[in-house]
C-alpha cells in the first residue's frame, strides 16, 4: 500500500524559491541562469538581493566580417592605425527589491577599467606617433547607471515569465582622453566611443524572462534589448541599437551546485553620427573613429557553475562563475575580435 506522504512526495511539483507561500520551501542552484544574464529572476514581496559581478572581457586581432585579418590587412584598407588587442574590466553592484508579489525593483551601477594595445603603420609612424609603431590607450572609471523594475506575470507550478524594463542613465564619461597617437604626433586626445565609459545618451532596455524547473533540471530563455532614446549624445554619435536572445539549461549536481550550459546570440547596429574631435574630416586614423565598423552578430555558447548555500551562517548566499566563448560572428566593417568573457558574481538574498 502507498502512503499518502509518498503519493505526496511523487506529485508534487517544483515550486521557485521566489515565490514559494512557505518557509519550508529550500532553493535550488540551478534557480537562477549564469551569471552573466541578468534580470533572470523576482523575487517575492519585502525581500531584498546585493549582488557583485566582475567581468572581464578579452579582444585579440581584427576580424572583418567572418574573417579574420591582420594589421597590414588594416594598413591596406588605408588606415594608419590598427587595434591589436583589448581587455575590459568591469565591476557591477546590483540591489534587488520585492515592492509586491508580483513586482520587483532593480539597480545596477558599474565602475570600468579598459586598455586598448595599437599598432601604427611603419609608413604612418614618423608622422602621427614620434616613430613608435606601438601604443597603448587607457581609460578607467564610473559607467552608466541603470533603474528598473521587473513584473511578473505568470506563474504555475514550476512555470513563470516575467517583463523587465530599466532606464539605462548617461553617467558613464564619453569625453575620456588619453596620450595616443593622431596627426603631428603624439597627444592627449579624446578616446573613440569603443573606449568611452558610457554610451551619453539615455537607453531602454525592455526584457521578457521564460523559466521553468524538473525534479533536477531548469531550462530558461530571455529576449532584451537596449533601444537608444536619442539621436546623438554631446558628443555628436550614438551606439545602434542591441537584441539579443539567451537560452540555458542548469543541472543540479548536489544541493550545493549547478551546472548551467547555455546560448547566446547578439545582434547590435552601426554606430550612427560622427565622432566630434575622433572622427578626421580627412584621411583614415583608426577604424574606431568610424560608425561603420561598430555593430554585428555574434553567436556566444556559456558554460558557468553555481555555487548555493542552502544552510548555516551564509545560507541564500551565492557564487556564480560562467565563460563566455564565440561560436560565430559577423563583424561590421574592421572590428577587434571578441574572446573570452569570465564573469564572477556574488549574490545574498535577505
Amino acid at each position: 500500500m502507498v502512503s499518502k506522504a509518498s503519493i505526496n512526495s511523487v506529485s508534487a511539483q517544483p515550486v521557485f524559491s521566489c515565490c514559494a507561500k512557505d518557509d519550508t520551501h529550500v532553493s535550488r542552484p540551478d534557480e537562477h541562469a549564469p551569471i552573466s544574464i541578468m534580470g533572470d529572476h523576482t523575487h517575492a514581496k519585502g525581500s531584498w538581493m546585493a549582488s557583485y559581478r566582475y567581468m572581464r572581457m578579452d579582444m585579440d586581432g581584427m576580424r572583418q566580417g567572418e574573417s579574420r585579418i591582420s594589421s597590414s590587412d588594416v594598413f591596406a584598407e588605408g588606415f594608419m592605425v590598427a587595434p591589436e588587442s583589448m581587455t575590459m574590466d568591469m565591476h557591477m553592484f546590483g540591489v534587488m527589491y520585492g515592492f509586491s508579489e508580483k513586482l520587483t525593483l532593480t539597480f545596477m551601477g558599474n565602475y570600468i577599467d579598459s586598455e586598448m594595445d595599437h599598432s601604427v603603420s611603419s609608413m604612418a609612424a614618423g608622422m602621427i606617433n614620434g616613430g613608435s609603431t606601438k601604443f597603448t590607450a587607457r581609460t578607467n572609471g564610473i559607467g552608466d547607471t541603470k533603474v528598473g523594475g521587473l513584473y511578473r506575470f505568470f506563474l504555475k507550478d514550476n512555470q513563470k515569465a516575467h517583463f523587465g524594463l530599466s532606464l539605462s542613465m548617461p553617467t558613464g564619461s564619453t569625453n575620456k582622453k588619453d596620450q595616443i597617437a593622431g596627426p603631428g604626433g603624439p597627444a592627449t586626445r579624446r578616446l573613440p566611443a569603443a573606449m568611452q565609459l558610457g554610451s551619453g545618451t539615455f537607453d531602454l532596455l525592455p526584457s521578457i524572462t521564460y523559466a521553468q524547473q524538473f525534479e533536477n533540471t531548469s531550462f530558461g530563455l530571455q529576449a532584451n534589448s537596449v533601444i537608444r532614446l536619442e539621436d546623438k549624445n554631446s558628443n555628436g554619435y550614438r551606439f545602434g541599437n542591441v537584441f539579443g536572445i539567451s537560452t540555458w539549461v542548469g543541472h543540479n549536481l548536489s544541493e550545493w551546485i549547478g551546472l548551467n550550459l547555455g546560448l547566446n546570440y547578439t545582434y547590435t547596429g552601426e554606430l550612427r553620427g560622427t565622432q566630434d574631435d575622433v572622427t578626421p574630416a580627412t584621411g583614415r586614423t583608426v577604424p574606431t573613429a568610424f560608425g561603420n565598423n561598430f555593430g554585428g552578430e555574434r553567436v556566444d555558447g556559456i558554460l558557468g557553475l553555481n555555487f548555493y548555500v542552502p544552510k548555516g551562517y551564509l545560507k541564500n548566499h551565492r557564487l556564480a562563475v560562467d565563460v563566455r566563448l564565440p561560436v560565430w560572428q559577423d563583424m561590421n566593417g574592421l572590428q577587434l575580435e571578441i574572446g573570452s568573457t569570465l564573469t564572477i558574481g556574488w549574490q545574498a538574498s535577505f
